[in-house]
């Protein structure tokens, strides 16, 4: 079906255009979807509570050997491009089953019109698997290219290639109600979500191969050192064959509180794709309890704020909160009127939002705001008032995860979550206001003040001034010569006089004794801090 278009340009440099014109660059064209097929299926996958599908993959072998156009740039650059495109697909996204970029090469994927654009793929995401998913690019059409030394130009014919070509027909902002969630949702930015701010941003959307898609969330480990694990649910499909292939994406949102039950709420909202992690590796797994632990191939960028949620192994939980992404919408919070433990999972009943296909694998939190379980199943959804039910794994099969959750051995029954943004609080001495707070260090520089170190406390008396020192005649800190110097200028003065060390009223010997007694003393006083 794709035939190799090999095109090789060498133009001078002086005459070539920032970019070519995109219809000269060579497209490989996938088949078109089949939309009411799609529906028949998803009627089915969802009413089974299946992960979320939202795409349909083509497989293919694309190189830059065997397709596409390369040209000569500037200097020694190269630059390949290529086109891929559906005719009447939403969205699509990208798998490169080989890439390993070379030192100066990159990766860019943009739509057609070139106003939407991935941020670029370098050799700093040669992972060990080998592979690279793309996030969705919301167009029929992707513009794939690559700029490398001429000197290198061999390593990227040679280990890149593009073997899945996913074209998305819902979900993720797609016309009409395709990207949408049910009206009764709750958006985290509503004042129902006020309290929940240390674990909303570790909730995470994601697509596996290309073409399914659940919620997970980021765990905290005993060792607290920000290893990326990831929990979401077994049935979702992260298996050691797909987990290089999940792309997570990070405070996909609405920017304002739309209000539950609008029009507004069950539309599309305005959430963005642009802060995404690719990759991972599959940790843990169990049917029973249905979850996975994986390990993501990086650390998100410390800039988003990604935190990691905390846990609890207890059999009881008091009511908290589910976060989630339904029908990978924008992220939903959602409060029980109950939870109860039944044999492997939680049994849940909602007294305020819901869940829906998408938001599987997403976090059950107790009232302490700790993981209990993640989604499993369940029929909840606007319009009804069915249960849903989470696995209990972090009661019921922890000793699958307590090697990655618990490294230390503490056997710790809970743990807090982890947020690397909140840094540690220390005295902060103010001299302008002769003042001490507990305040984080970039707020006490910022206020002018002098951070006095991690968990420091004003309650130490660590900012209270010291004591004048009465030698220090001329107040350079120091009891030395100078002051020597100045009490012989001032020999037999009367009155105030900063030569008057003892205060007895007139400057003479005994000062003098004072000063050679206090010989050498530094004093530093809040003002001099």
């Amino acid at each position: 079906m794709f035939s190799a278009i090999l095109i090789s340009l060498a133009l001078n440099s002086s005459v070539l255009p920032d970019r070519l014109p995109v219809d000269v660059i060579p497209k490989v064209t996938v088949p078109n979807i089949d939309y009411v097929l799609m529906h028949e299926q998803d009627v089915i996958r969802d009413a089974k509570r299946d992960p979320y599908h939202f795409a349909v993959p083509n497989e293919l072998s694309l190189t830059p050997k065997s397709n596409g156009l390369w040209e000569q740039l500037d200097g020694e650059k190269m630059r390949w491009t290529c086109r891929v495109r559906c005719d009447n697909a939403i969205s699509m996204n990208l798998g490169f089953a080989r890439y390993k970029m070379p030192p100066s090469g990159q990766l860019i994927l943009s739509n057609q019109f070139r106003d939407y654009q991935i941020r670029p793929f370098t050799a700093e995401d040669n992972k060990d698997h080998g592979e690279l998913w793309s996030p969705i690019i919301p167009s029929n059409e992707i513009v794939i290219e690559i700029t490398v030394d001429k000197t290198e130009q061999h390593e990227v014919s040679r280990n890149i290639e593009l073997t899945s070509i996913n074209t998305g027909y819902r979900g993720f902002k797609g016309v009409g109600d395709r990207g949408s969630s049910g009206s009764c949702n709750i958006d985290v930015m509503c004042p129902e979500g006020d309290d929940w701010w240390d674990v909303i941003p570790s909730v995470g959307v994601y697509t596996l191969q290309g073409y399914w898609t659940c919620t997970g969330a980021m765990i905290n480990n005993t060792a607290q050192d920000q290893t990326p694990y990831f929990l979401t649910a077994n049935h979702c499909g992260v298996t050691s064959s797909t987990d290089s292939s999940i792309v997570v994406y990070w405070n996909h949102q609405n920017s304002y509180c739309r209000a539950p039950g609008s029009s507004a709420s069950g539309g599309n909202g305005n959430g963005s794709y642009s802060q995404f992690t690719s990759g991972s590796t599959m940790r843990a797994t169990r049917s029973y309890t249905d979850f996975t632990l994986t390990e993501l191939s990086s650390q998100p960028n410390s800039s988003w704020g990604v935190t990691w949620s905390g846990w609890s192994r207890s059999s009881s939980a008091a009511n908290g909160a589910g976060i989630h992404h339904p029908s990978t919408a924008e992220k939903r919070i959602s409060f029980p009127d109950y939870m109860a433990a039944s044999g492997e999972y939680w049994n849940v009943n909602w007294a305020e939002g819901t869940t829906e296909p998408g938001s599987s694998g997403s976090p059950l939190y107790d009232a302490n705001h700790r993981i209990v379980g993640q989604l499993c199943c369940g029929a909840a959804a606007c319009g009804n008032d069915s249960n849903d039910y989470y696995g209990r794994s972090l009661n019921q099969s922890w000793s699958y995860l307590d090697d990655y959750l618990d490294p230390t051995g503490s056997n710790v029954q809970y743990l807090d979550g982890y947020d690397p943004t909140a840094l540690p609080l220390g005295a902060c001495c103010i001299p302008a206001a002769d003042a001490c707070l507990n305040l984080r260090e970039a707020n006490c520089l910022a206020g002018g003040g002098f951070w006095q170190g991690e968990d420091t406390t004003c309650d130490s008396g660590i900012c209270d001034s010291e004591p004048e020192c009465p030698t220090d005649v001329n107040g350079d800190s120091y009891t030395n010569v100078s002051d020597l110097l100045q009490v012989i200028g001032d020999w037999g003065e009367t009155g105030s006089n900063p030569s008057d060390v003892n205060e007895d009223g007139i400057v003479g010997v005994n000062d003098l004794l004072a000063i050679i007694d206090a010989w050498g003393v530094l004093v530093i006083k809040l003002d001099d801090i």
